[in-house]
């Protein structure tokens, strides 16, 4: 079986069979007699095909395919001479000969076809003569011409359907794989979005799969083309400006571009001297520019419509995966962002305390947003313009004054809009920043806070690498953030103001009964807990104006008030801010001084009466008159405790100061 299939794939072997088939018929019809030379001929030519069948191979082309041709010829014509027997029968062996080497080639064909032509008319000048040869030479000649062109034609042309078949089995199955490349950077992409590994995935499916030397992919970077990833390039370019390359140009007019010769386009940037052809393509998503896709190749494959096609269809899922890939990473960082800006709010809501929650707040807007400095600027309490009241990352600044239109956070309070600048100038920096912040350029986003239509301050950002400016989406949660914080100090101050309400008399402003019923008891409680060498000395000043009832009556309830308020200024301006002032009730009002002495209440009592006497004191119709104030004192003894004590004691001196006559102050 073996040596079948080797014959068969001989096609000369295959021939040799062929010819000797029909000779051997026709000598078995006349029972082989006298058909040894015809036999040990057909054995012979045989036997000298297979020999060059194992010495020279399956040669079908070339000079050793025609010569087995010819020698097929030759035994074809050696039968004609020595047996007439097969002599009708020779003429159409030479058939397949011709047709076989017409197959192989035009030159074999008229080689063949002019030696089975010659040798055949030689033959019949042997046999008939030369008159004959030549009278019956013209139809086989022009029979045999027919037959090699019309031969060779035939077959030329089933090689050039085969060449097209071939082509397109080739084509067909170079897209198939490219399309399954494309999809595998389609899954990748939706796998891993437009990450650094996923670039470079890229770039090795574009190499080895579409066989391009010299792909890369440029991100937009909102200013430049930056290099994302690249492949065969020893010092590819990092960095294009729009105004720069065919990928710049790519990217100014957001159209693809196929350069067949680089060298033709002026606006060619090379990066390596191999380079002949380009693609670019850009990668866009719903116009905005993302960045380009590229490839570049050498003479030796150059680049085609193809390629354009293939490179068009990757540049889509590039870019669709770049697009939602950066949707993921702002929902991400929204996500992140608002996560943090809820911590915040739950922080700073929960402080009361104006100071405190200061420093939250600046806290609060380096850690939401990301930022090196936080600061919370706010009104001066002299109403002088506004001042840094806390600074998170820059604590050398509180308390510096910012003038209205100064610096990121002046010209937010002045215009009452937002400012962000991811390249603000060292020369716009406030005189305050100047000493915290060294860097000559930074990023800076400032946010006026308001409250009722006005502008109660400004939470500032900053960060010192200016590269990383601030987002639309960090832009939103700063004034999220500002928002809350003027909310949270409107709280504080409020809660301030109710605390302060709730312990201060209305209407003089000083320390009201309730505070001072806790204060004595505190104190007292403290006493208590100490031995009696270890109490500090305590004595207490029992005020009451003198005739207040006939004041009120006679000059009604707005004097007395007005009366009531100028005594209590007088208070607050004499006493120290350690000291307990309150008004008792009425127009009686108690001082406790910790750390005194009685005589130094009684000294401190006197200072009040004469100061009170002397004080001209405005009417509700426009006069002036004059009251004056009685005074107990009393001091605690250490080895008593209970303040209240103390206190009943000073007004058993104040109710003998008003019974001697009153204007006066006693000590009991």
């Amino acid at each position: 079986m073996l040596v079948g299939r080797w014959l068969m794939a001989d096609i000369h072997a295959s021939l040799a069979i062929a010819l000797a088939v029909p000779i051997l018929v026709v000598e078995a019809a006349h029972g082989f007699v006298g058909s040894g030379s015809v036999l040990a001929l057909t054995a012979a030519f045989f036997g000298v095909q297979l020999g060059l069948a194992m010495t020279l191979g399956h040669a079908r082309r070339g000079v050793r395919g025609t010569a087995r041709l010819l020698l097929a010829v030759g035994f074809v014509g050696a039968l004609e001479l020595v047996e007439p027997r097969v002599e009708a029968t020779l003429p159409i062996l030479f058939v397949p000969i011709i047709v076989l080497a017409s197959a192989m080639s035009a030159r074999a064909g008229v080689v063949v076809a002019v030696a089975a032509a010659g040798l055949s008319r030689l033959v019949l000048v042997v046999q008939a003569g030369p008159a004959a040869a030549v009278e019956q030479s013209v139809l086989p000649l022009v029979v045999v011409a027919f037959l090699a062109f019309g031969t060779r034609h035939v077959v030329a042309s089933l090689e050039r359907s085969l060449e097209r078949f071939r082509v397109i089995v080739a084509t067909d199955r170079r897209r198939a794989r490219r399309m399954r490349a494309i999809e595998r950077v389609g899954r990748v992409l939706a796998q891993d979005g437009p990450s650094p590994a996923a670039l470079e995935t890229i770039m090795d499916v574009l190499v080895h799969e579409f066989g391009y030397h010299y792909p890369s992919v440029y991100l937009w970077t909102g200013s430049a083309l930056r290099l994302g990833a690249h492949r065969g390039y020893e010092t590819p370019i990092l960095e294009f400006p729009l105004d720069v390359g065919i990928i710049g140009r790519v990217a100014r007019t957001r159209e693809p571009t196929f350069a067949p010769d680089v060298t033709a386009d002026a606006d060619y940037a090379e990066a390596d001297s191999a380079v002949v052809s380009e693609i670019s393509v850009p990668l866009l998503a719903d116009g905005e520019l993302l960045g380009v896709l590229n490839v570049e190749s050498t003479a030796a494959e150059r680049l085609d419509r193809d390629d354009l096609a293939s490179m068009l269809t990757i540049a889509d899922r590039l870019s669709a995966s770049i697009a939602l890939g950066r949707e993921r990473l702002e929902l991400a960082e929204r996500s992140a962002l608002l996560g943090r800006l809820t911590d915040a709010f739950a922080s700073i809501g929960a402080i009361l305390d104006p100071a405190p929650l200061q420093v939250a707040i600046a806290t609060a807007a380096t850690t939401v947003i990301g930022c090196d400095i936080g600061l919370l600027t706010l009104p001066d309490r002299a109403g002088e313009g506004f001042r840094i009241a806390a600074a998170a990352g820059a604590d050398t600044i509180v308390g510096m004054q910012i003038d209205a239109g100064e610096g990121a956070t002046g010209t937010a309070i002045a215009t009452r809009t937002p400012v962000l600048d991811d390249h603000f100038d060292r020369a716009k920096y406030p005189r305050a920043a100047r000493r915290a912040v060294q860097e000559p350029t930074v990023a800076v986003m400032a946010i006026p806070m308001l409250r009722d239509d006005q502008v109660v301050g400004a939470v500032t950002f900053i960060r010192r690498d200016e590269d990383r400016g601030f987002t639309e989406q960090e832009r939103e949660i700063g004034a999220l953030l500002a928002a809350q914080a003027a909310l949270a100090i409107a709280n504080a101050s409020l809660h301030a103001e109710t605390r302060e309400a709730a312990i201060r008399d209305p209407l003089t402003q000083l320390h009201n009964r309730r505070l001072l019923d806790d204060v004595v008891a505190r104190m007292s409680a403290a006493r208590a807990r100490q031995a009696p060498d270890e109490r500090r000395p305590v004595a207490a000043i029992l005020f009451d104006l003198d005739h207040f009832g006939d004041l009120n009556n006679d000059h009604g309830h707005i004097t007395g008030d007005s009366v009531l308020r100028a005594f209590a200024g007088l208070l607050a301006g004499r006493f120290r801010s350690s000291d307990v002032v309150a008004r008792y009730g009425g127009e009686e009002f108690l001082v406790i001084l910790d750390g005194a002495s009685r005589d130094d209440a009684v000294r401190a009592a006197e200072e009040v009466r004469i100061a009170f006497r002397d004080l001209d004191l405005p009417t509700a119709a426009g006069g002036v008159i004059r009251a004056t104030v009685s005074a107990g004192c009393a001091a605690l003894d250490s080895s008593v405790a209970d303040l209240d004590v103390m206190v009943e004691v000073a007004d058993v001196g104040l109710v003998m100061a008003k019974s001697g006559g009153r204007d006066q102050v006693v000590a009991a």
